[in-house]
């Protein structure tokens, strides 16, 4: 049940993490209009939304939130390059991010935990005789 989950969780994304790693997708400014932060115990999250406009004047995208921005990031109203790599709701810094490497470990730790269930339920039993020549 949990490699399924790890599955789930990591597969559907591979396409746009790697497409954010390495910037690929359409160039364009997004300019800051909201700062949203979150408390952790010991360590805070922030991250700005705002409006992405495409360098080719495709129809603008509201409310999408910058990657990787923090409190000190951006303020109101400052506009930067970025990227859409076709993530609903997140565009992109142009020099890529590194999403990836959650992902490719979610990714890893499902195919990790599906080979030691097959080998677990799938591999014949050990003779007898050879596991007890080993004891």
């Amino acid at each position: 049940m949990s490699a399924c989950l790890l599955l789930y969780v990591s597969l559907p994304n591979l396409g746009n993490v790697f497409r954010a790693a390495t910037a690929d997708g359409v160039t364009g400014t997004f300019t800051a209009d909201r700062l949203s932060c979150f408390s952790h115990p010991g360590h805070e999250t922030c991250e700005w939304s705002g409006t992405f406009r495409s360098a080719g004047g495709l129809a603008p995208r509201e409310d999408v939130s910058l990657y990787g921005t923090g409190r000190e990031g951006l303020a109101r109203g400052q506009s930067v390059a970025a990227v859409d790599v076709g993530n609903r709701g997140r565009v992109y810094r142009p020099g890529g991010s590194h999403e990836w490497i959650f992902t490719l470990a979610l990714m890893a730790g499902g195919y990790g935990l599906f080979a030691l269930l097959a080998r677990r339920h799938l591999m014949p039993p050990r003779p007898a005789k050879a596991a007890a020549g080993r004891a």
